[in-house]
């Protein structure tokens, strides 16, 4: 019986052992995980918590103080890839992992209701941290961006605002004759067009053609000017 008491605990005690330099390699993997996203990311404008997603067992028995470096590999997005460079009983080995990043921004929101088409100034708009998707998400943090442009669409309170939803003020609205430019090489040609969207100076709009009879995608070069960027 003693015997029997004493194997348990000894096993028990290894169990608590290999738990023990398990949880203590996550967590250092985790810390050098999170100084590597530092030297990519602000983290004025980032606040990021690295959760393990996948790490090898081999790897988490390799015990703390074995961890050399952990660096970012590939894209930095929501799933992100990491190398992890430690030492083994055969020398320094490189193991793969995927780790998750929860991360939130500190990203530009309207104080109150803004309509579309509404000339914007930064009086309008505050920050805030809001969670995001890295990779995913692009939204403005920087205020001054805002200033002088307008909405595409209404912009509710609180409500984080990406690029692609403002615009420069518009120089062309739809229905409206534009000549467009088209050059390929030494050959220049103007058509006479009808804007099918509105949109500022640099934006893609599509256009269509009656001479032609065919629709275009092409940028503002200028109140009612565009240039050719592709057939459809």
């Amino acid at each position: 019986m003693i015997i029997i008491t004493s194997i348990s605990l000894f096993l028990a005690s290894l169990i608590m052992s290999s738990s023990t330099t398990e949880e203590g390699t996550k967590a250092r993997v985790l810390e050098l995980a999170t100084s590597s996203l530092e030297q990519h990311l602000d983290m004025n404008v980032y606040q990021i918590e690295v959760v393990a997603r996948w790490i090898p067992n081999s790897l988490l028995k390799a015990g703390p103080e074995n961890i050399l470096s952990v660096t970012v590999t590939g894209n930095i997005e929501e799933y992100t890839k990491f190398n992890v460079l430690h030492l083994t009983r055969a020398g320094r080995k490189i193991s793969e992992i995927q780790l998750r990043l929860k991360t939130e921004q500190y990203v530009t929101v309207a104080k109150d209701r803004i309509r579309s088409n509404t000339p914007l100034n930064i009086e309008f708009f505050e920050h805030q941290w809001r969670a995001v998707k890295l990779g995913k998400d692009r939204f403005i943090t920087n205020v001054e961006e805002l200033n002088g442009k307008t909405s595409k669409r209404t912009l509710l309170p609180g409500q984080p605002i990406r690029s692609n939803e403002i615009s420069s003020v518009t120089l062309i609205t739809p229905g409206e004759e534009v000549a467009m430019i088209f050059s390929k090489g030494t050959i220049q040609l103007g058509l006479h067009c009808e804007s099918r969207q509105s949109g500022g100076e640099g934006e893609e709009i599509q256009i269509y053609c009656q001479e032609t009879r065919k629709k275009y995608t092409a940028k503002i070069l200028r109140a009612g000017e565009v240039q050719w960027l592709r057939t459809h």
